[in-house]
Parts: C-alpha cells; sequence; structure tokens
C-alpha cells in the first residue's frame, strides 16, 4: 500500500513537471494563433545602473536573471534604469502573410527594439519620446515594428524602456490583419470620444455668446484642455509635431495641470463661491494660481520636478474640490447637487487611473481610456446642472403657477428686446451713441434687479439694507439712477421738504427701489411733468412714522390691477413686501397713486453749520468734474449732515459766484485731487478774487501730499480721502469760528 502511494506521488510530480515544460515559453504565431501577449510568454531583467549594453543583456550570465512577466497588462511604475524585455518568436505563418510587433506605451522616453540573431547585434528600431518620430518604422502613435518575413523559425527580441514617467506596457504579436482590427477599435472609441467634446464645446460656446457669462468660456477652455491631454496621453501630438522631441510629454504636463485650475476657476462660477463661500473663493483662487504656475513650471522643464509631484498637486486639488462640493451640499447651495456628482464621478475615475499608472491596480482598458471618460462623465453632469439653470419652468409646479410664470417671462422677453432693438440699432450706425447703449444697458440691469426683488419678496422686510442715510440724498440718488433709465425724456418734480431732517435707519435700498419704479412707471408720455411728494408722519404717542408718497396726475391707463407684472402690480407688491400699501385714487387730473410705507427713521437736529449753509452766511462750494468718484462721497456725505451745496465744473463759473456774492457771504471752497480733477493747480486762478474770511481745502487720495504741503500751497486744510466722514466736518467748523481778523491764507493774494 505504502508502495502504491508512492507511485502515484511520483507520478503526479512527474504529470505536473510535464505540463510546466508544456507551457508556451514563446510567441508562436501560426495558422491557429494570430495574436500572442508578451506577457504570458516573456521575461524581463531591471538594470539599475543604466548601464548596461545588449551584449551583456544578452550573455549566458544575465539570461538566467530573466523573471518571466506572467500578466498581460505590464505595470511597472516608476522604475530607475532600464527595463529589458526578452521574448522568443517563432513564425509560422502561411506564405504572404506578415506580422508586426505592437508596442503600446505613448508615454515612455525610449523605446529600443535589438534582434541580435537577425542584425547581429544592431539596434533594430529606436524610439520613444525622447527620440525623432520619423525613427517609427510606421509613422503611428503605439510603436508598430514590421517583422521580417525571411527569419530563422525561432529568433530571440529584445526591448529596452526607460522613462521618468510610470512605466506601463501593452505588448503583443500578432498578424497585419490583427493589427488592422485593434487600430480601428482604438480609432473608433477616440473618435467617439471626441466626438462627445465637440459637442459640448458648441455648446458652450453658444452659451456663452448668448448669455456672455464667463463660466461657459472656462467650461469650453476646459474641454478643450481635455481633448489636449487626451491627445498627449494616446501619443497623437507628434503626428502633427513630428520635428518636436519630448513635446508630448510637456503637453500632457501642462494640459493636467492646467485643467485642474480651469476645474477650480469653473467652480467658482458654478457654484458661485464669490457670493455663498467668500473664503472658499479666495482658497480657490490660491488654487488656480498654484496649478497654473506649476502648469508652466512642468512644461518648461519637465525633468526638473518628479511626475509623482505633478499627480498629488493633481489629486490633492481635487479632493480639495470634493470637500467644497459636500460642503456646498450642506449649506444648500444652488446646483451644488450636480457639482457633487460630478466631483464624485471625476475624483473616482481619476483615483482609478492613478492607481492604474503607478501599477497598484490592474485594470488595462481604464489606463487607456479611463482618464478620458471620467473627465466626459464629470462634463455631462455638468452640462446637465447647465441646462437645468436655463429651463424656464419646473415640472412640479402647480399648472396655474406655471401659466402665471410664463405671462411674468413674456413680460421679461419683450423688455429685453426692447433694450436689444436699441443696441442692435446703435450697432447698425457707423458711429453708434454711447450714451444710448449705456442706457440700453442700464435698462437690463434693472430688469435683474426686479427679477431678484420678486424672488426676495419675503425677505426684503426682514432682511433690508441697515446702513443709515438721509431721505431726501436718498430721493436725490433714486432721481439720479432714473434719469440714467429714462429714454423717453420725462420730466419729474420732486417735492422733498419735510424729508431733509429725516435719516432712514433700514430697508433704505428697498425704498430708494421704490421711488425709481414709480418715477419709471408713472411718468408720462406727453409733456406733462409727474409731480412726486414726500412726507414723513410721525406718531409721537406710539412711536411709528411713516413715509408718504404721492405722484400726481396719474394716466387714466396705469391701473394696479393691470395684467402686466412688472408695471404698478409689481410696485404694488414691493411696497406690501414692506407692510405698506399702494393705491390710486381719484379721476381725471385728479388721479393720484399714494403709497404709505412704515420706516424705521430717525429726526437729525440741524447743526449751527448747516443752519449757516442754508441761510447762504456760509456757502460751500465743490468745485471739479461730476463724474469723479472722490466729489459724489464728499457731496453724499454733507448732504447726509443737512449742509447745503453748490457745485460748479469750471473755475469760470467760480468766478460768477464770487462776483456776485452779498457781503456776508463766506465762501469755503472745496478743490479735489484724483484721476478727474487737479485742484491744487486750480486755486492760483481764483485766489485774487477771495475775501480775507473764505477759505480753501483740498481733498485728495494722493498719498505724497501732506499737510505741510498743502498749507504751503495756501489751503487752509488738507484732507485726506480716507479722512472724509472723520475731519472735514471738523476742519469746516473751525472755518466757521474763525473772525474776520484770522490771519490770511498762506498764499499771497494778488489786489
Amino acid at each position: 500500500m505504502i508502495k502504491f502511494c508512492k507511485h502515484i506521488i511520483l507520478l503526479a510530480i512527474v504529470l505536473m513537471t510535464n505540463i510546466g515544460y508544456a507551457a508556451p515559453m514563446m510567441a508562436l504565431l501560426d495558422d491557429d494563433h494570430h495574436s500572442v501577449n508578451l506577457g504570458s510568454v516573456g521575461s524581463y531583467y531591471i538594470d539599475e545602473s543604466a548601464r548596461l549594453t545588449l551584449s551583456d543583456i544578452d550573455s549566458e550570465l544575465l539570461r538566467k536573471r530573466f523573471i518571466p512577466l506572467k500578466k498581460d497588462f505590464q505595470q511597472f511604475g516608476l522604475v530607475k534604469g532600464n527595463i529589458w524585455i526578452r521574448v522568443d518568436i517563432a513564425q509560422r505563418l502561411p506564405a504572404g502573410q506578415s506580422a508586426a510587433l505592437h508596442i503600446k506605451a505613448p508615454r515612455a522616453q525610449i523605446v529600443d527594439v535589438y534582434t541580435p540573431n537577425l542584425l547581429n547585434n544592431q539596434v533594430f528600431a529606436e524610439m520613444g519620446d525622447e527620440r525623432p518620430y520619423t525613427n517609427r518604422l510606421i509613422a503611428y502613435p503605439d510603436y508598430i515594428i514590421p517583422l521580417p518575413n525571411n527569419v530563422p523559425p525561432v529568433f530571440t527580441t529584445y526591448i529596452k524602456v526607460n522613462s521618468r514617467l510610470p512605466i506601463n506596457l501593452f505588448m503583443e504579436v500578432k498578424t497585419l490583419s490583427e493589427l488592422t482590427t485593434d487600430v480601428q477599435r482604438d480609432i473608433y472609441i477616440t473618435g467617439f470620444l471626441m466626438g462627445i467634446l465637440l459637442l459640448l464645446l458648441a455648446s458652450n460656446v453658444f452659451f456663452f455668446v448668448r448669455t456672455k457669462h464667463p463660466m461657459y468660456l472656462v467650461y469650453s477652455a476646459l474641454l478643450v484642455g481635455i481633448a489636449c491631454l487626451h491627445f498627449a496621453l494616446h501619443g497623437l501630438i507628434y503626428q502633427w509635431f513630428p520635428q518636436w522631441m519630448g513635446l508630448q510629454e510637456r503637453i500632457y504636463n501642462f494640459s493636467s495641470l492646467a485643467c485642474a485650475a480651469l476645474i477650480t476657476c469653473f467652480t467658482r462660477y458654478y457654484i458661485d463661491t464669490k457670493e455663498y463661500l467668500p473664503r472658499v473663493d479666495q482658497l480657490l483662487i490660491v488654487l488656480i494660481v498654484t496649478n497654473s504656475i506649476l502648469a508652466v513650471i512642468f512644461a518648461l522643464a519637465p525633468q526638473e520636478l518628479s511626475i509623482a509631484f505633478l499627480s498629488a498637486s493633481t489629486v490633492s486639488t481635487l479632493v480639495t474640490l470634493l470637500i467644497i462640493a459636500f460642503y456646498g451640499v450642506y449649506l444648500r447651495i444652488p446646483y451644488s447637487n450636480y457639482y457633487l456628482v460630478a466631483r464624485l464621478v471625476l475624483t473616482t475615475g481619476h483615483t482609478l487611473w492613478i492607481l492604474a499608472a503607478y501599477g497598484v491596480l490592474s485594470i488595462p482598458f481604464w489606463h487607456e481610456w479611463g482618464l478620458t471618460t471620467s473627465i466626459i462623465l464629470e462634463a455631462l453632469v455638468h452640462f446637465g446642472g447647465i441646462i437645468t439653470r436655463h429651463t424656464p419652468t419646473s415640472l412640479h409646479t402647480g399648472k396655474q403657477e406655471d401659466l402665471r410664470n410664463l405671462d411674468v417671462l413674456t413680460e421679461i422677453a419683450a423688455r429685453i428686446k426692447r433694450q436689444t432693438a436699441v443696441i442692435d440699432h446703435q450697432y447698425s450706425l457707423p458711429d453708434p451713441h454711447k450714451d444710448e447703449l449705456i442706457q440700453a444697458y442700464k435698462n437690463l440691469s434693472n430688469l435683474a434687479d426686479r427679477i431678484t426683488y420678486i424672488q426676495n419678496f419675503r425677505q426684503i422686510n426682514n432682511s433690508g439694507n441697515t446702513t443709515a442715510i438721509n431721505l431726501q440724498l436718498l430721493i436725490d440718488q433714486a432721481t439720479i439712477d432714473f434719469y440714467a433709465l429714462d429714454q423717453s425724456n420725462a420730466e419729474i418734480d420732486m417735492q422733498y421738504d419735510t424729508t431733509v431732517s429725516w435719516e432712514l435707519l433700514s430697508n433704505t435700498l428697498a425704498i430708494k427701489h421704490i421711488y425709481q419704479i414709480i418715477m419709471e412707471e408713472m411718468r408720462h408720455q406727453t409733456d406733462q411733468v409727474l409731480n412726486i411728494k414726500s412726507t414723513v408722519e410721525s406718531n409721537e404717542r406710539d412711536g411709528h412714522k411713516e413715509l408718504k408718497i404721492e405722484a400726481y396726475p396719474i394716466p387714466s391707463s396705469v391701473v394696479m390691477n393691470s395684467e402686466l407684472y412688472f408695471g404698478p402690480r409689481y410696485l404694488r407688491d414691493l411696497v406690501e413686501s414692506l407692510d405698506g400699501t399702494a393705491e390710486i385714487l381719484g379721476e381725471g387730473r385728479k388721479r393720484a397713486l399714494t403709497c404709505t410705507i412704515p420706516i424705521h427713521a430717525r429726526q437729525v437736529e440741524l447743526t449751527e453749520l448747516a443752519r449757516l449753509t442754508q441761510s447762504g452766511t456760509i456757502v460751500p462750494v465743490i468745485l471739479g468734474h461730476q463724474e469723479s468718484d472722490l466729489i459724489e462721497r464728499t457731496s453724499n456725505f454733507l448732504h447726509s449732515r443737512l449742509l447745503s451745496l453748490t457745485h460748479v465744473d469750471k473755475v469760470e463759473d467760480l468766478h460768477l459766484l464770487l462776483g456776485n456774492r452779498p457781503n456776508n457771504c463766506r465762501f469755503i471752497i472745496f478743490l479735489f485731487e484724483d484721476q478727474k480733477n487737479f485742484g491744487a493747480s486750480d486755486l492760483a486762478s481764483f485766489v485774487s478774487n477771495l475775501r480775507d474770511n473764505d477759505a480753501c481745502l483740498l481733498i485728495s487720495n494722493n498719498v505724497n501730499m501732506s499737510q505741510e504741503y498743502a498749507s504751503a500751497l495756501g489751503f487752509n486744510g488738507f484732507i485726506y480721502s480716507s479722512q472724509i466722514e472723520t475731519k472735514l466736518l471738523f476742519d469746516m467748523e473751525r472755518i466757521q469760528r474763525e473772525t474776520s481778523n484770522i490771519m490770511l491764507p498762506r498764499v499771497k493774494r494778488r489786489h
């Protein structure tokens, strides 16, 4: 029994040994085998010194050190030195059939093929990213080496690969018919992927042309970057620029990091981080700048930094964006759900591709096509969000609400078309009128503001602007904004004497908008003047205050229940959102609009300086160009303190004021230095007309100006732009307290 068991064990060992020796140890091509993967029959040796020659490698000593490959897809990762691959090839093909060695390694710097039995140890082909494209025996992105027909029954082939990038190889010996089939399959897949990218690119270019939103321009640039990344990854760049060696690696490095920067920039617009996540927005800007700088460095000097650093930078950017996506969903930012899905798709796909590239996972298809596929899938998810962004109505709303929304959309479209017609007409003229184009643009912006107010009607009274502002100044600003929009030369008569001493403490922007809407919707198309009277009524017992706005006469065509939403109906809803009332009363010329709005305001007492300016004893005069931001800020501040001001544009107008003033009138003249005005140079042109008790103040944003230098020029005071709210009134009150016998200004006056 024991002998029988021994025989059985010996028989099993012999059978296993025979099977082992029967395993194919060469690439055999015959009638039944048209394609052989070298990973199943070849072996490899790593020369870390990179100094061994073919004669060294083909020696008896080193041939014993070759290790079987045993995998169809060879993943070596980052390797220092040369990788030598040895395979024996046997061709037993029928007459007329040829074979070729097909190697897929588009990112390798050196790919040399040796056939020592055929060419006396000479190199059969020298290829790679660092070799001229003309060295390739067949002009194709992959390395295709035709094998000669008249060869020994078995010959040995060596393949040497060297690269500072992760080395991943797919090597086959196949007939030309099999090679043609594989080439056509690769072309079809590339064409399909590029076709999707082209459709997405055309759609986004269309959206950008229609909306002028930079998000679509960034998205289009991202799609171009994806295409460049795909071409570089698959060795397609050399077909267009065969004379530039190393270009493929440079374009891959640049495209990879540029795409990371573009995705980050796209994030800022897609979920509007500037508005919803201002701190995150600053982080995104840092990521954009960092990836852009690295893209330039890796493109100009790819050998200076490790490719692992490039991968780490890209991965860290994607992980950061994924965290931001989760945070955006947590805060319920619009379209953040689409963004999160896109981030998950790309992060998952890119992570699998990185693991395949560095030899952690063996996924041949995903290593070849996965990066482009995952990026395209991400782009399609983003595109789905973009389509939703442009969908006008929701399918889940009620039928009646849909009809109302459609009416509003129809009116919005009509108003937009009206302004675009103005723009189109102006651009059709040889010399377009800039002012009319600006008016049309401001009307479109005003329409956008109305839509924003409609969306926030319920929150206006709770989240209104809390910046205090003088009510009369607010009405003046609304009037100025109206005339910037008016395209019908309307005349408005504002009556607000009782508002001058009131300061509004809340809902300032909404109330200013109400004044502007009254002027826009109640104005006359004839020569009639629209009168608007404003009063503040205060109940001393309960402390409630109401702003009463009365506009008259109102045309008979204006009704509060108009079918057009953006007219009086919009005004009524806006007033009611502030817990107020709006109604039209009376008949004929007595027909008037009355708006009553509860307000939070306080009464401002007149200072002695304000009384003197309103009585004409002191006349503050602003001299300078009206479109100056510095002058506008100074005027608004002094108006808010109830000072009466005079504004002149030219020195000639100031001469008239100085020559026609009463004896008890004292002038305080403000001169400005900014981009629009150079007040210090104007002083000498009117200084001879000043009296001893007049004064001149210089307001400047010039950081090199000093108090001493301004005094030397003859000014009674100098105020830097940041000191307008803190120092200007102090200097004016100091001048007010001066008596008539105070010394003259420091310039020498001429009589």
